[in-house]
């Protein structure tokens, strides 16, 4: 890391941290996880948390983080780089109805909470061990419903992997019998009508969630969503084109569709 980026970090974890204990726990916290990380050598057994008093708009509260499960990076992403910033600018209104799929510990939500306080926000995660952090790290915003399941084209029970860094966990042939739920199942437990944003990273499952009992697509305004290989930028416009959304921004595997 260069120094400017250093410094950058420096300033600000200090910026959101409630305490000085806070801060530099978060120092040198994310030192050891990228050390492990740069050297191929994390435990991802190892179930370490630290408990961070931070900041968010206008709300003080406790984040919880596991050192070495790529808690640390996922929100240094989307805190520090706001990964999200850009694409969200090209939304034409602000979103009353959220839903993050792939919610993971709860950063991406907290971070749409912060930056839209009158938003009610649905976060769906399929790890029970991601989803009891999602629920701690929550818990001091009111906006925001958590859900334990799959996001999936259809209701029922998927095999959802535990073996990898907490953050690409992913439906897969083999793993822990886990909740799967379609969303047109979630719009009907709610009662959500219209999504005025929809956030979708589900480490491949987008494949089968897009192209297959889709039609719910209809009652979804804006889509931000990273695409997993073998999902391409052209499978993502022909799935979504059919429901007038066109893709407006591709950085990073990341995009951003609107409809006009």
């Amino acid at each position: 890391m260069s120094l400017k980026n250093y410094l950058s970090k420096l300033i600000f974890t200090a910026k959101i941290s409630h305490s000085v204990k806070s801060w530099i726990s978060f120092i040198v916290n994310s030192k050891r996880y990228s050390s492990r990380l740069e050297k191929n050598n994390l435990d991802l057994k190892n179930n370490e948390t630290f408990v961070y008093r931070l900041k968010m708009g206008k709300i003080k509260t406790d984040l919880y983080l596991r050192t070495f499960k790529g808690d640390i990076g996922v929100f240094y992403e989307v805190f520090w780089e706001k990964t999200y910033a850009k694409h969200l600018s090209l939304m034409k209104k602000n979103p009353k109805v959220i839903i993050d799929l792939g919610a993971h510990i709860g950063i991406t939500s907290i971070y749409l909470s912060a930056k839209y306080p009158d938003a009610k926000i649905y976060a769906v995660e399929a790890s029970a061990e991601n989803f009891e952090v999602l629920k701690n790290n929550t818990k001091s915003f009111k906006n925001i419903v958590c859900i334990n399941a799959a996001a999936y084209f259809e209701d029922g029970f998927v095999n959802f992997s535990d073996n990898e860094l907490s953050y690409n966990q992913k439906i897969s042939e083999t793993g822990v019998s886990t909740k799967a739920i379609s969303i047109e199942s979630l719009k009907n437990n709610f009662g959500i009508d219209k999504v005025d944003l929809m956030k979708i990273d589900i480490e491949g499952g987008e494949i089968d969630l897009l192209s297959k009992e889709n039609t719910w697509l209809s009652s979804v305004e804006n889509i931000i969503i990273e695409i997993h290989h073998p999902y391409t930028s052209s499978s993502l416009n022909k799935d979504l084109k059919p429901f007038g959304f066109t893709i407006k921004k591709d950085e990073n595997s990341v995009f951003t569709l609107t409809k006009d």
